[in-house]
């Protein structure tokens, strides 16, 4: 997910600029997001002896696509710095948002992986899902 610092008009001079580019980016972000997230998942889901959907992994990956093209989380911070001690809160939202994602798309998990889930998702969206993607985007073919 985006950092609650991230301006949401960068992101739509992007989408109104390169649309195709854009359409690639959201769909390469979200298989690569949802192979990692799934590998992520797996093995929580398998130390606690639970039976997850591997589909769910896919659509969480997409979720959080659209929510870092479209800024909701810089949306949110936005609103959340004038209350008080909102600026404690914009630091965790990502990682709020993250977890209540979690528990949505696999509700069979117990609280402890849901967490762990949520938040090494959040790191692992933030540094490594960007990196596979561009090491991946390098492998297509340009027109």
């Amino acid at each position: 997910m985006a950092d609650p610092l991230s301006s949401l008009t960068g992101i739509m001079e992007l989408s109104l600029s390169n649309p195709m580019g854009l359409i690639t980016g959201l769909i390469l972000s979200t298989i690569v997001g949802g192979i990692v997230i799934l590998i992520i998942v797996e093995i929580l889901a398998r130390r606690f002896n639970t039976q997850i959907r591997p589909l769910n992994a896919f659509i969480l990956a997409f979720v959080v696509s659209l929510i870092n093209l479209f800024g909701v989380v810089a949306l949110l911070g936005g609103f959340l710095a004038a209350v008080p001690m909102g600026s404690i809160i914009v630091l965790v939202l990502p990682v709020l948002v993250w977890i209540v994602l979690v528990k949505l798309f696999f509700r069979d998990l117990s609280l402890l992986p849901v967490l762990i889930i949520g938040v090494v998702g959040y790191f692992v969206s933030i540094y490594i899902v960007p990196i596979l993607v561009n090491i991946v985007a390098g492998w297509l073919p340009t027109m």
